[in-house]
């Protein structure tokens, strides 16, 4: 059994401490931005620099609003809707900041998510420990096995483009991967995992 343990603890080690280095690296140290950005239209800038979805809906309130004043203006002059007209103001302001909402909302999503079910294994991993301990140690392991299972799983990377909420994801992840860590560093300790037997004097 000591070796299955050993050798499980030293895969999830290697994800763990792999997978927050590279958070770290992509929250800090990842080179952003392009000698083109300042070619990007201003409502892009906007989205990009916006630090919560609250803003977004104010500002889609009024891209909403001269959207819909101009597709007045023109079903009073009887023109047909061309579908190039998707990519002119006010209408490109408004498809963006309606994406970006959308966008918004569904990280914010996947930010619960990777909080609720890392929090479901570090549950499973505090009854693993007590099962291990206490009752009989292959189901203590069994809890051990799921419980990192669902705390590797759920800090592993996604990748999104580089926008104020996934700066949010990328920070939720690296905190939680670390403390992940520090969580396994403490089953090495409790589990005595890489012990080694004491050998008996020779008499």
């Amino acid at each position: 059994m000591k070796a299955l343990e050993r050798t499980l603890t030293i895969i999830a080690f290697l994800i763990l401490v792999s997978q927050t280095v590279r958070h770290a690296y992509m929250l800090w140290l990842e080179p952003r931005g392009s000698v083109l950005d300042k070619y990007d239209q201003p409502v892009k800038n906007e989205i990009t620099n916006a630090s919560s979805l609250d803003e977004l809906v104010r500002r889609y309130d009024d891209a909403h609003k001269k959207a819909e004043e101009a597709r007045a203006q023109r079903s009073n002059s009887d023109e047909g809707f061309d579908y190039r007209l998707q990519q002119k103001e006010p209408y490109n302001s408004e498809r963006l900041l309606h994406d970006a909402i959308t966008d918004w909302e569904r990280r914010s999503k996947e930010i619960h998510e990777v909080r609720f079910y890392w929090a479901v294994g570090v549950v499973l991993f505090v009854l693993g420990i007590l099962s291990y301990k206490k009752l009989n140690r292959w189901f203590g392991l069994t809890l051990l096995i799921a419980g990192f299972s669902e705390i590797i799983y759920w800090t592993s990377p996604t990748f999104f483009g580089p926008t104020r909420e996934f700066d949010r994801l990328l920070g939720n992840k690296l905190v939680l991967s670390v403390i992940s860590l520090l969580l396994l560093l403490v089953v090495i300790w409790l589990n005595r995992i890489f012990a080694e037997k004491q050998q008996a004097p020779a008499s």
